[in-house]
């Protein structure tokens, strides 16, 4: 699959994103350069995918001014460890993520659930609010609303957004946070 380039509409970002095949299934790598709240960020971040679209792991590394890193594991069942193995029971159900600064992490959940037109599947979600590196469990809401497209409804924040995905089920557009510039 060739590299996506996509820009941040309301800050000032661009993040550099591949998806590859690999022995495990798949690995999402993304290198996300910008400025939030005055300070610049350069983060990197593996997700490695089963082939049935489940995150195993994903690592999480900012480099610069402040420079922090997260690691955690799944065992594919709704738990969560921290680089130390130790369980974090406080994204226990949580089989897919969502790390703010990407679009790609919608993608998730559609390929991994299947869906109906029109059916609508409420999901508990492991969230990484970066450049803060705070995590925290959310409710979201996807709702098949044709081929290619999706609602999303952050339950925890009524934030709503109808993504429009490709044939590959990769986020296109995020309107009015994420466009597509390249791909």
């Amino acid at each position: 699959m060739q590299p996506i380039i996509w820009q941040a509409v309301k800050w000032p970002a661009t993040e550099y994103f591949t998806l590859q095949d690999n022995a495990q299934g798949k690995l999402a790598t993304g290198c996300i350069n910008g400025v939030a709240e005055e300070q610049p960020f350069c983060i990197h971040y593996e997700i490695a995918i089963t082939p049935t679209w489940q995150v195993s792991s994903f690592y999480i590394r900012q480099n610069g001014l402040s420079p922090t890193e997260l690691r955690l594991t799944s065992d594919l069942h709704g738990h969560w460890f921290d680089k130390d193995n130790n369980h974090i029971d406080a994204f226990d159900n949580c089989i897919d993520i969502d790390i703010s600064l990407t679009p790609f992490t919608n993608t998730l959940p559609v390929k991994r659930l299947p869906f109906e037109e029109n059916e609508s599947k409420l999901l508990d979600i492991l969230y990484i609010r970066l450049p803060e590196f705070e995590l925290q469990k959310v409710q979201q809401r996807y709702t098949r609303l044709g081929t290619h497209e999706y609602q999303y409804d952050n339950v925890t924040t009524d934030f709503t957004a109808a993504l429009p995905f490709d044939e590959n089920s990769i986020v296109k557009d995020y309107p009015g946070i994420f466009k597509r510039i390249y791909y």
